[in-house]
């Protein structure tokens, strides 16, 4: 598998900038998650720290605390902005390309923040935004004849398969850039052993490279078991 090769699934990168100091009386939650999401562009998730904050807007770390009452909970404004990203809920009225589409912006807002992916996914799922996007498709759901129990079951679907996929994806792309690639830049070629794993083997040309290819395709197998719209 490559990590992804189009532009949309890039992830922010730059170089450093430097710090800038923060007027007295002027910190806001505003302006502590912008600094926070500068931090984790340039350095990746792991760089992120209460210190790390302070250093860049040269205040004191403790002044945080008026805003959030911890690092975790600043953490879950952060992962909510990603989820949320900047474009719109997708209203169509053809509710399996809305479906689509939600998940594909869900996809491209982790991937612009790899090293984000997996802090996110290991968070709880409480913020406004991914309540937003819940709502959102299990309406979808809904609209196509489906219980609340069965359009439950399957947006989780829908998500886990998502979150997984990204969480793979993100892994490489994190990778490539650790390394100073491209993301896209193709890995190794998986060549399994015939006389060993014949069926692997027998796989390998339909194996998808193009990582939004094989989104999609997962896509149209979960779709394509619900019901025509009534």
């Amino acid at each position: 598998m490559t990590a992804p090769d189009t532009q949309e699934d890039a992830p922010h990168t730059g170089a450093p900038v430097p710090p800038h100091r923060t007027p007295r009386g002027t910190l806001s939650r505003e302006l502590l998650l912008d600094a926070a999401m500068e931090i984790v562009r340039i350095g990746g998730a792991d760089a992120f720290s209460m210190r790390a904050l302070g250093s860049r807007l040269e205040v004191d770390p403790t002044a945080f605390y008026r805003h959030f009452r911890t690092k975790n909970e600043l953490l879950d404004a952060l992962a909510d902005i990603l989820i949320a990203g900047d474009e719109p809920l997708p209203s169509t009225g053809d509710a399996r390309a809305d479906l689509r589409e939600s998940l594909h912006q869900l996809r491209r807002c982790l991937l612009r923040h790899p090293t984000m992916a997996a802090v996110i996914l290991r968070r709880p799922p409480g913020g406004r935004a991914y309540w937003e996007r819940a709502n959102h498709a299990i309406g979808l759901l809904r609209g196509l004849g489906l219980s609340a129990e069965a359009a439950t079951s399957v947006y989780q679907t829908l998500l886990f398969y998502c979150l997984g996929h990204v969480l793979s994806e993100a892994r490489a792309v994190a990778a490539a850039v650790a390394r100073d690639r491209r993301p896209g830049t193709p890995t190794a070629t998986f060549n399994p052993p015939a006389h060993q794993l014949p069926d692997l083997a027998a796989a390998v040309p339909f194996l998808r490279a193009d990582t939004r290819t094989q989104f999609n395709e997962g896509l149209d197998l979960i779709l394509g078991s619900l019901p025509a719209p009534g």
